[in-house]
């Protein structure tokens, strides 16, 4: 595990883990075909993450049992169920944040919607802590097509902010190796990697992250 090998010469890293849950895993209520071979890319960059002295944040739906949300996408992730739970293989360690979304009676797609139970959010944990700060936004999980390209989005937004303001840099990547699509048509999935693409966020692989091989962008 290379140690101090950075993404564009980032100062601090942040690892985003999107919805690793059972629910969204093959046997889940709304399995993702292969989403549990997102864990072993995912597990790799929270390890090299932490060995490094950035955070791991994990986000995870956690809906009522009641919500307009189910209308569409039938009824999973409710909160204290098995199906909400992240999926056992998830290395999760005690100094992870977790971030609870889809809480009220909205759809909760993106994890700047929620919130960790100590009041922290997403926002707060990438914002450069100086002008000279550059933070990487590492990004890997479920599902490619909704709430990964959500999360990635809002943070994309976030950096466009940082960035006029001169308040640091923020770089968002996403990892290809450590995302699935659900699919609902055949090239949702393709779709939504172009749209992160054409905003700016770099589509990358968890051995280029972690090996220091992205390439710069200009």
């Amino acid at each position: 595990m290379n140690k101090n090998i950075f993404p564009q010469n980032a100062d601090r890293i942040v690892m985003v883990d999107v919805d690793v849950q059972n629910d969204f895993c093959p046997d889940g209520a709304l399995g993702v075909t292969e989403g549990d071979r997102v864990i072993a890319p995912i597990n790799a960059l929270n390890e090299y993450t932490r060995a490094n002295d950035g955070v791991v944040i994990v986000t995870g739906d956690q809906h009522p049992p009641t919500t307009p949300h189910f209308d569409a996408w039938g009824v999973h992730c409710v909160a204290g169920t098995n199906g909400a739970a992240f999926h056992k293989d998830l290395a999760l360690s005690s100094t992870d944040v977790i971030i609870e979304k889809g809480t009220g009676q909205t759809d909760g797609f993106s994890g700047f919607e929620g919130v960790a139970r100590n009041g922290i959010t997403i926002e707060q944990l990438v914002q450069p802590r100086s002008p000279r700060e550059r933070v990487a936004v590492i990004l890997g999980g479920l599902a490619t097509d909704y709430c990964v390209k959500a999360t990635a989005l809002d943070a994309k937004k976030q950096a466009d902010r940082v960035h006029a303001a001169r308040q640091g840099v923020i770089d968002v990547y996403v990892v290809e190796d450590a995302i699935r699509a659900v699919n609902l048509q055949p090239e949702d999935g393709a779709n939504a990697i172009a749209e992160m693409k054409a905003a700016g966020i770099i589509i990358t692989t968890s051995t280029d992250i972690i090996n220091g091989t992205v390439g710069i962008e200009v």
